[in-house]
């Protein structure tokens, strides 16, 4: 762990996963605007060196290209143009050509339909975002990975509302606040960072939690003025967990001992909860070799009724947890016959335990008068099907991205916030005996060519929990590189397959070999 301390910014928090491919970054945004301005400060008070020219230098990419379309008048945005398409795609050529960068895209247009946007240019900003996807995809089998982040109401970017307008606005959102500076500032380092390096097409819904489609009723709660400094000063990294209990469950091996080891290396002390103690002890001992404490408390999850056990035994143990990051779970697949004992076990494992955490965590914050943040470990197979007889194992995994999203709504009141990560492939020791022929199939459809890893998947659970990611709640992240966000058939080589009618003059682009990943465990 290194620190690195730009002008005005304080001591930025630099663990391997947190380190950012590069310092160059290449703004693409109208010069003079209100958004541009905002953007440019935000790289440069976080250690960046910025660039805005008009001239694209194909010698000497950027290593982050960042292009920012703020126009939705529907939250107060000024009219913009179109992306200049053409612009955007030679920069992005160039960095394909090196082999590596980052790309994001910042916009306040989503999918949602606004009654106050203008259908047409709310179609035209929906078509610059489909073109930049499906660029993602061709960048991200060449070692580029462009992403989204999808900013709600957000004055300092130049949104402008009447004070009644942005009430009526604030009161659909689950934060009930604009988003500040800190928290884009946050969401933009991440996607320049390392550890962010197996996501591509995802939309970071910066937006206070818009998709959980609010119903306001008469007796909520005002809208909130957002508490994050704006002002410049020098304000502790949002990324580190310093101070902070972190509750770990699945912590014995694969992605929950990731992810106990990343929150250590960020300052927290953590609770690891498992079935097997010699490898929870062993461990600790890695932990407390960071000068972090470390308890171990041995559960298992199958059984739900233990839940609410464990949590009250590590708050009685530490004092108080602060957060919640689940990584237990298994998958097994069904049969042809009666699968109910299959699904009451993945369900139970995977969904009840991790309610009955959540449930038992609320009662001590709401007691203690303190904020907390779940984040869950969940899956691809919660919103796809990629393989038979998972159907269990989606429906437990379903349930515990959908019970995240109404608890991030329902405990938002006492300061709680839940998100969770659906993972695809992770390479653990479970896919060293997978079928070689299965996994060659599998990379073929992912746009990055490969899995993920363990330690991955755990950059972005500490992100969750963190304060870097105080306006996201009730999100669904995915860690799958490119696979979900980016779905569509693989190239399709002329050698491999004869298509009627095909213009022998259209040459497909095949993505370039990438180099061989070891394989792991399916979330």
């Amino acid at each position: 762990m290194t620190e690195h301390t730009p002008p005005g910014a304080g001591h930025l928090l630099e663990t391997g996963s947190l380190a950012p491919v590069g310092r160059r970054v290449l703004l693409e945004s109208p010069p003079g605007a209100d958004h541009t301005r905002a953007v440019r400060e935000i790289w440069e008070r976080h250690g960046f060196h910025v660039t805005h020219e008009e001239s694209t230098d194909t010698t000497q990419p950027p290593d982050v290209y960042c292009v920012v379309a703020i126009g939705n008048e529907a939250l107060g945005a000024r009219p913009s143009a179109p992306l200049r398409r053409t612009r955007v795609a030679g920069v992005l050529k160039a960095m394909a050509r090196r082999g590596e960068g980052r790309a994001v895209l910042v916009t306040d247009t989503g999918p949602h339909v606004h009654d106050d946007a203008e259908p047409e240019a709310a179609a035209q900003r929906a078509a610059d975002h489909a073109w930049w996807q499906h660029l993602a995809k061709h960048c991200a089998s060449r070692g580029v990975l462009a992403n989204t982040v999808r900013v709600g109401y957000t004055p300092f970017l130049g949104h402008e509302l009447t004070d009644e307008a942005a009430g009526e606005l604030l009161r659909h959102l689950v934060t009930r606040r604009p988003v500040a500076p800190e928290e884009l500032a946050a969401a933009l380092r991440l996607l320049a960072s390392r550890g962010f390096g197996n996501v591509a097409g995802e939309t970071l819904p910066l937006d206070g939690g818009l998709d959980a489609s609010i119903v306001p009723m008469p007796s909520a709660r005002p809208s909130r003025t957002s508490t994050a400094a704006g002002d410049g000063a020098a304000v502790p990294d949002p990324f580190r967990l310093t101070g902070r209990v972190v509750l770990v469950t699945g912590a014995s091996s694969g992605i929950g001992a990731s992810i106990a080891r990343e929150c250590a290396v960020r300052g927290a002390d953590v609770v690891l909860a498992a079935r097997r103690r010699p490898e929870l002890e062993k461990l600790a001992a890695e932990v407390r070799e960071l000068g972090r404490t470390a308890w171990v408390l041995t559960a298992d999850l199958a059984d739900p009724a233990r839940a609410a056990d464990l949590v009250h035994e590590a708050w009685e143990r530490t004092g108080g947890v602060d957060a919640l990051a689940y990584g237990a779970g298994a998958v097994s697949f069904d049969g042809s016959g009666d699968n109910s004992a299959n699904r009451r076990q993945l369900l139970a494992l995977n969904s009840l335990s991790y309610a009955g955490m959540c449930d038992a965590l609320l009662e001590h914050w709401v007691a203690a008068g303190r904020g907390g943040a779940v984040a869950a470990v969940s899956s691809l197979a919660a919103v796809s099907a990629p393989v038979a007889n998972l159907a269990s194992y989606g429906l437990s995994k379903a349930a515990t991205a959908q019970f995240t999203t109404h608890f991030a709504t329902s405990a938002a009141r006492h300061r709680v916030r839940a998100n969770s990560v659906l993972p695809g492939f992770v390479r653990t020791p479970m896919t060293d005996v997978t079928n070689p022929a299965f996994l060659e199939a599998t990379n073929r459809l992912v746009p990055t060519g490969r899995m993920s890893e363990a330690t991955e998947v755990a950059a972005l659970v500490c992100y969750l929990i963190s304060d870097a990611a105080a306006g996201l709640t009730g999100t669904r992240l995915r860690v799958d590189g490119g696979g979900h966000c980016l779905a569509g058939l693989p190239a399709l080589a002329p050698s491999q397959h004869t298509l009627r009618g095909r213009n022998p003059a259209v040459t497909p682009c095949v993505p370039r070999p990438r180099p061989a990943v070891p394989e792991g465990d399916h979330r």
